[in-house]
This record gives C-alpha cells, sequence and structure tokens, in this order.
C-alpha cells in the first residue's frame, strides 16, 4: 500500500486542477493544491495546504494513490460540512439557534398554503434564576440540556425546536390539523419541564409560561407569528394563578386587550448571555468537556479523578494538585488523591508529611470557597509543612455538601511563585464542582455499601453475624478445622409470649443476653449468628460430640441463672437442633438438618437438645411428598369429612358434632396431624377448609331435605383466615348458597389463634356471632392467658382441652382448675364442652361439676357421614 507522508512547507505557487490532471488522472484534488511536484523512482512529491505530501509507490498502483487522495478530500468535505451543521446549533443544548430557526421557518413558510396551519409556540421557563442561583450555573445548564433532550425527542423529526434565550426556547410545529391537537402539543411541553429533574429540594420544581400564534390566522411570515406569539407568552406569564398543572398556555386569539402586549423589538430581547458557571473561556470548556466525557463513560470512578487531576495539573502548569477529604471515621481530613509529575500516588514519606499536615489543620475558605497564597511565607504557621516540602504557591478550593466542609482540592507549585488570575480561579471553581460532584456521589455510594454490607451480614439488634455472613464463615470453620463441625440450631420457645408480657424491649434484651452467652462460648463472633427472631445458629469445632452436649449445656444454665436474676417470675425454654456437618456436603445441608431437628422438640417443656437423624429426612420427604400431592387429592376428593358426636352430660342425648378430616389415598387413611401443619405453613389449608364448609353444607342441607332433624355441626378455623378481611362475608355466602340456617354451624377457633392474633380472633368472634352462626374456643386452657382473654371471648362454647384429662383419676389440682373455668364459663353465659373425655369417672367428674357437654372416644371416635347419620 502507499504511504502518504506530510511535513509543513511554505506556500510557493498554485497550479489548478487542470494542470495537474494529466499527472493525477481523473481526480480531481482539493482546493489549494501547491506544487514544484517531483516524480521520482518509488515516490511523488506535492504541497497541498501548505504541507508538502510525499507519496510513496513502493510496488502500489496509482489507483491506490487516487483512493487516497480521494479519501482525504471527501474527509475534507465531511469535515466543513460538519462545522457548517455546528453552526446552526446552540453550543449548549444542540438545538437550532434563534437565527438560524427564523432562517429555516421562513424558508418553510414561503412555500406553504393557505389552506395549512402551522403553530409558532415561544416556552419561557418560571422562575429559573432560582435553580442557578441556588443550584449553580453548572446544575442550571445540565436542567436545559436534559431539557433541550427531552423536547427533541417530541418535536425534533419533523418539527422545529431552538433555544432562543437563556431559558426561552421556540417551537415550531407543521401541519396541525386541529386546535386540540395543538394543546396537547402544549400539554406535552408542560410535562417535559414538570418532570425535569431539578434536585431533590422540591421549591425548584419547573414550570413554564407558553405563548402560541397560529398560521395563517396570526400570521404569514416568522416575524409576524414571533411577534403575537411573544404577546401570548407576555400575557400568560402575567396571568397565572399558580394552580396551572399541564395547561396549554395561551394562543394570541384569547388575548384581552392584544395591543398591550405587542412588541415590536421583541425578537432582538431574546439573547444567550454566557456565564462564569459554564464554558466560559477556552479553559473551562475544554476541561469540563473532558470532565463529563471521562466521568460518565468510566465505571472506575477513582481512576476517572486521577486522569482530570493530571489533565488539571497540566492545564496549569503546576507542580502537584491533591485532594484532601474529611473521614467520617476520623476527626481529621485525609489525603485520598495525589497526581505529582505524573505520579499518581504518594510515596511513604508524603504520606507521612501530609499527615502531619493535615492533623488537625483548620481550612479556611473565601464566600466563593477559594483559599490562595501567591507565596507561602515564613509567618504563613498553618501551611508550614506545605512549606517545608518545598510548595511555593498554594491555591485551594473546597468541596462542599449542604455547606458542610467534606474536603478540598488543592495546587501546589514547588517551582515558581503565582499571582493567581481570577482566570485561573474562576477555571478552578468549576472543575472543583465537576470533580466534587462525582467525588460526593461516589463517597456516599460508598457508605451506602457498607451500610448494606453491614446490614446483611451483621444482625442490628445483637451484632451478630446474619445467616448470610454465618454461611461463609461456617464454610471456612469446616475447610480450616482440624477437628469435625456440627451446627446448632437454637430457638427460645413461645419467645412471642415473653414480648407480649415482659414487652418488646425486655424482648431484646433478652436476645441481646442469650448472643453475648453464645458468643463468649464460642469464643468469638466467628461461626454464630442470629438467623430470624429468636433463632440462632453455630458452627461448633469438636473432636468428641460430648464437647457439643456440655457447649450446650454450659448455654443452658448461664442463660437460665441469668433471666431467672433478672425475670424471676418467667420461666425461659431453649431448644436446639443438631447437625453433623458431612465434609462432603455443603453448609446450607447442616444448617436445614439442624433446624429440622429443632422444630421436632420445639414444643417441650424444658430447655433440651436433639441430633439430626435419618427419620427426620424420611418426615421431609414425606412432606416433600404431601405438598406434591395435595393439589391433585383435593380435585380428586381424596379428603373425607367423618364427624365425632357431641353428647349431653345430663342425658346422653346427640347434641352436635364437629367435623373433622381424613386424607384416604390408594385405601389408607392420613391423619390430620400429618398434614393439616404442613398446610398451615404453605397456605393450602385455606382451599382445604373451604372444601370441608361446604361438604358439612351439604350434609346439613341432605338432612334438611330428608326430614331429618338436624343438629349443628361445628368445623375448625385456621389462623390462616384471619389474615383475609373477606373470611366471615365468605362463610355467610357459603351458608347462602346451601339455604343452611346459620346456627347449624359452628366456627371453632383455637386459644392459640387468641394468643398470636386477639385483635383479628375477636372481631371475627363478634361478627360471625352477630350474623347467628355459633361459635366455640377450642383447647381451651392449653394457652398462656386464657383467663385473661375469657373476659374478652364473646362466644357461645368453650371446649376445655384434652390434656386436662390425661389421667383415669383426675388429679384434685385438675379437679380444682376444671370446675372453676366451668363456674367462670356460666357466670358468662357460655355453654362448656368437654373433649378427650375416654372414661366413665372422667365423665362422672364433669357431670358433677355441671359441665354442658363432652366428645371423646368413650361415646365415638370420629365416624363417617354414613355411619353417623344412623345415630340420629
Amino acid at each position: 500500500m502507499s504511504d502518504i507522508r506530510k511535513n509543513t512547507f511554505p506556500k510557493r505557487y498554485i497550479y489548478t486542477e487542470e494542470q495537474l490532471i494529466d499527472f493525477f488522472t481523473g481526480i480531481f484534488l482539493p482546493e489549494g493544491v501547491i506544487s514544484d511536484y517531483v516524480q521520482k523512482d518509488n515516490c511523488i512529491e506535492f504541497i497541498c495546504n501548505d504541507t508538502v505530501y510525499c507519496v510513496l509507490m513502493d510496488g502500489s498502483n496509482w489507483n491506490e494513490i487516487k483512493q487516497e487522495l480521494r479519501h482525504r478530500k471527501e474527509l475534507k468535505i465531511m469535515e466543513k460540512n460538519r462545522i457548517m451543521e455546528q453552526e446552526k446549533l446552540d453550543t449548549l443544548t444542540g438545538l437550532y439557534h434563534k437565527e438560524y430557526s427564523r432562517t429555516v421557518i421562513e424558508e418553510f413558510l414561503k412555500v406553504s398554503g393557505p389552506e395549512q396551519c402551522h403553530a409558532l409556540m415561544l416556552v419561557d421557563i418560571d422562575n429559573f434564576d432560582a435553580v442557578n442561583e441556588n443550584l449553580g450555573y453548572l446544575f442550571g445548564d445540565t436542567v436545559l440540556v436534559n431539557i433541550a433532550e427531552a423536547l427533541r425527542k417530541n418535536f425534533y423529526d419533523t418539527d422545529i425546536a431552538s433555544r432562543i434565550g437563556g431559558d426561552e426556547f421556540l417551537i415550531f410545529i407543521k401541519n396541525v390539523t386541529n386546535t386540540e391537537l395543538l394543546k396537547e402539543k402544549a400539554r406535552i411541553i408542560y410535562s417535559v419541564f414538570a418532570n425535569t429533574y431539578t434536585g431533590e429540594n422540591k421549591n425548584y420544581k419547573l414550570s413554564c409560561s407558553i405563548g402560541i400564534s397560529t398560521y395563517p390566522n396570526d400570521g404569514t411570515n416568522f416575524d409576524e407569528l414571533f411577534l403575537k406569539a411573544d404577546a401570548a407568552l407576555l400575557y400568560d406569564r402575567e396571568n397565572k394563578t399558580g394552580n396551572e398543572k399541564f395547561d396549554y398556555g395561551c394562543f394570541f386569539h384569547e388575548i384581552v386587550n392584544p395591543v398591550l402586549y405587542l412588541d415590536k423589538d421583541c425578537f432582538e430581547k431574546y439573547h444567550i448571555n454566557r456565564t462564569k458557571g459554564f464554558g466560559s473561556n477556552n479553559f473551562d470548556k475544554e476541561i469540563t468537556a473532558f470532565a463529563f466525557d471521562i466521568m460518565s463513560r468510566t465505571k472506575d470512578v477513582n481512576s476517572a479523578i486521577n486522569l482530570l487531576l493530571n489533565k488539571v495539573r497540566v492545564q496549569f502548569g503546576c507542580t502537584q494538585i491533591c485532594i484532601f477529604e474529611y473521614a467520617s471515621d476520623s476527626p481529621d481530613f485525609k489525603l485520598t488523591y495525589i497526581c505529582s509529575n505524573d505520579r499518581m500516588e504518594a510515596n511513604e514519606k508524603e504520606k507521612e508529611e501530609f499527615a502531619g499536615y493535615l492533623d488537625g489543620h483548620a481550612f479556611t475558605f473565601s464566600e466563593s470557597g477559594v483559599y490562595s497564597l501567591a507565596e507561602i511565607q515564613d509567618k504563613d504557621r498553618k501551611e508550614e509543612t506545605l512549606r517545608k516540602l518545598g510548595v511555593k504557591a498554594l491555591l485551594q478550593c473546597g468541596i462542599f455538601e449542604n455547606d458542610s466542609l467534606k474536603g478540598c482540592i488543592s495546587v501546589h507549585d514547588y517551582e515558581r511563585l503565582r499571582n493567581w488570575s481570577d482566570y485561573e480561579v474562576d477555571s478552578f471553581l468549576t472543575i472543583t464542582k465537576v470533580i466534587s460532584s462525582y467525588l460526593l456521589k461516589l463517597r456516599a455510594s460508598e457508605r451506602a455499601s457498607k451500610q448494606l454490607y453491614k446490614m446483611r451480614n451483621f444482625d442490628v439488634l445483637t451484632g451478630l453475624p446474619t445467616l448470610h455472613k454465618f454461611k461463609k464463615d461456617a464454610r471456612s470453620i469446616k475447610n480450616n478445622s482440624e477437628n469435625k463441625c456440627a451446627i446448632i440450631y437454637s430457638d427460645i420457645t413461645k419467645f412471642k409470649y415473653i414480648n407480649n408480657t415482659l414487652g418488646y424491649e425486655i424482648g431484646d434484651r433478652i436476645l441481646c443476653d442469650f448472643a453475648s452467652i453464645i458468643a463468649k462460648e464460642n469464643g468469638s463472633k466467628e461461626g454464630i449468628a442470629r438467623i430470624s427472631d429468636d433463632n440462632f445458629a453455630v458452627c461448633l469445632s469438636y473432636r468428641k460430640e460430648d464437647e457439643i452436649i456440655q457447649y450446650i449445656q454450659n448455654v443452658y444454665d448461664k442463660f437460665s441463672m441469668v433471666q431467672k436474676s433478672k425475670y424471676p417470675g418467667t420461666r425461659f425454654i431453649v431448644a436446639s437442633g443438631i447437625a453433623l456437618v458431612d465434609p462432603g456436603e455443603d453448609i446450607t445441608v447442616a444448617i436445614d438438618n439442624a433446624n429440622v431437628a429443632r422444630k421436632t422438640i420445639k414444643n417441650t417443656s424444658k430447655s433440651t437438645y436433639c441430633f439430626f437423624d435419618i427419620n427426620m429426612q424420611l418426615n421431609l420427604k414425606k412432606e416433600a411428598e404431601i405438598n406434591n400431592t395435595m393439589e391433585q387429592a383435593l380435585k380428586d376428593r381424596e379428603f373425607v369429612v367423618y364427624l365425632q358426636p357431641k353428647v349431653s352430660l345430663q342425658d346422653n342425648s346427640l347434641v352436635g358434632a364437629e367435623a373433622l378430616v381424613r386424607w384416604i389415598k390408594d385405601g389408607i387413611i392420613i391423619l390430620p396431624g400429618d398434614f393439616i401443619p404442613i398446610f398451615e405453613n404453605n397456605g393450602f389449608v385455606v382451599n382445604l377448609d373451604f372444601y370441608i364448609y361446604e361438604e358439612v353444607c351439604k350434609i346439613i342441607r341432605g338432612w334438611l331435605e330428608q326430614g331429618k332433624k338436624p343438629i349443628p355441626i361445628s368445623v375448625n378455623v385456621s389462623r390462616v383466615h384471619l389474615h383475609d378481611e373477606r373470611f366471615v362475608d365468605e362463610i355467610k355466602k357459603l351458608a347462602d348458597s346451601y339455604e343452611i340456617p346459620y346456627n347449624l354451624l359452628e366456627l371453632e377457633l383455637t386459644e392459640s389463634i387468641f394468643l398470636n392474633n386477639t385483635e383479628a380472633a375477636i372481631s371475627a368472634m363478634k361478627r360471625l356471632r352477630s350474623l347467628g352462626f355459633g361459635v366455640s374456643i377450642d383447647d381451651f386452657g392449653a394457652g398462656y392467658s386464657s383467663l385473661n382473654l375469657l373476659k374478652d371471648m364473646a362466644t357461645d362454647v368453650i371446649k376445655l382441652d384434652k390434656e386436662f384429662f390425661g389421667h383415669d383419676n383426675m388429679q384434685r389440682e385438675e379437679q380444682i382448675i376444671v370446675s372453676s373455668i366451668i363456674s367462670m364459663a356460666k357466670q358468662l353465659n357460655m355453654k362448656v364442652l368437654s373433649e378427650g373425655v375416654e372414661t366413665q369417672n372422667q365423665s362422672d367428674f364433669l357431670k358433677s361439676v355441671l359441665c354442658d357437654m363432652a366428645q371423646g372416644y368413650l361415646y365415638s371416635r370420629p365416624i363417617p357421614v354414613a355411619e353417623f347419620e344412623k345415630l340420629i
């Protein structure tokens, strides 16, 4: 290929294209070709535009040389066109400038016919000076650029958009079909300004005024249309009420007494003032453009700042430039960036000397944020360290955030004294604003990242690691320990009750106590975590399993001792599941297994622990199988209603029944205890309950149609239903659909529901009773606040928990409690039913204390509906 080399060469004499065409056959050279061209063995030399070109042949043919020359000519034409295009545009926004928009609109109107309709809009930003004055001209210019971009997107394809003043714009809309369309265009402009970001302070929200004139009604040339749009703009601005939202502005024909608003010199009054805030001199333009370009393109802000500092250092011709920042973890400022003779980091001596300089250093700045010294003298004691370093002149500009000093950029000249000019100071202020805006965002992002890391990895209350960090720590312990590892997963049983009775503040202290004890027993915070609420985990390195048990027992003993001394009337029970870590499995498997083991002893009456075994794993598989088949089982009607009789203790007559569900799969009965807890956890219990409710309604409906005397049937209400405000309405709707008297359907709420969600349970109970449904409290006496809640339980029946009847001959204490509850219930107009009655002795005792009803194996097990109907 040919190689064209160039050198500067003085102009001598010019050959025309025709004179050279015999040499460059068919190639028209650029204007200004100058020559003594010389043809040598392997090259040709000629001059073009004061530059001498040497075309090396090196085996190339003339066509390659011609192609290169054509390419150069095309590049020159493209550059000329680019410059011409740029001359049409406003340098800040990239929209047309005022003069060019006038030219292009005039040309368009010359070929427009009277049957066409166009519109000229003048748009003025309301109170834009407040943005510039309070947020800075650099910010204000950025707002204008954003507005221009939005206008370009909405109007630039076919219409004409231009910037005609500092905060004024012109929009020329071609071929408007109707007034409503034009109003919609104006509303788009309002939305552009209203939605333009002007910072977090809502005091600087933008709005605008709009004046509109139309062709040909208001004029047939640019001057007429501009004159009347300006009048409409002035009228709109003066008559704003402050309540406008996305208005369309003002049409010229809407002005009352328009003569008052016409200004023949209006075109000249729109102009753009140069400001110091952006592009006030060539240095500003170059360095600001470079700053925005490198900052917007890079993902590494630190590297971009270094490159920018070096650019500034070179532009200022100084030796060194530094950034000092206030660190939140220290009372002093720190050196965070340094650029010195193309070196981007401080050496050890500089780090030490600057640390001494910044130790307790008090920065002072003028009102504009600048501090400068043309010469650092002996009397400048605060800058003594810089003088010893060899700094002769100093220029500093503060970095501020909400009027608070966050740092400064400091320019040091080691070579000469400097009388810093206004030009240099203004330029330095500009670049400091650019750097500080990115630097403050970077620091805010770093603080947010640290906070996010802390929130993700450490519990706010106890300071222990979270589950996320615990997994990492446990993997490290597992991989680096010479011993074996175990995961201990613990929780404080019925901690919600503790919160409710002692208060959440004391509950938090108890959690902190437990966290402190497991941390001390483990030796550090590595390998321990607060998983959630009152759940904690420990990764313990051990040699023998006895060490695990000893660790747990020590924790239990110390925790019990501390809490007894603080809260002597409260009993604290801790349950822990233990899983031995398999070296071949991920740590999460052991964590899950330990949690499974914990759940198996969650409701024990004393602090204890349990090792995970294979049977628990089998239960997990069983649970997974239940989850996978429950939907289809409901569709296949595998869930069947059984009824257990309720008997009057006075005459042994049948007075009611409880509906219980059995899952019959492939002829095998699955008892509720095996699947109901799973359904409550996954939410499927809602589907199952309403299926049972409907089946019960069908049973009662059948009895009514068959002429049988119906008896009330009670159904269980899961705590999940209380999260649904529509629950009571759905029950009513279901009963109405089968035309069931409400008193034949009784809803049983377990006492634990009241403990966990008291307000919702009482509210649901009252609504059900007000409609006429029967309501009963199941498992009464199993909870912790029965007597306290009894006064609020507006119920028809309370069912004594079967735990009261664990023995044939009831203990004296049990008899006293049962008889007392029955007595109180009767005084509150409630009936009492005892469940779980299995012996005649129990039945006789209940009769003696005037209990109303009973159910249990003494009378009948739950039986299929067909069998139950024989008892009616």
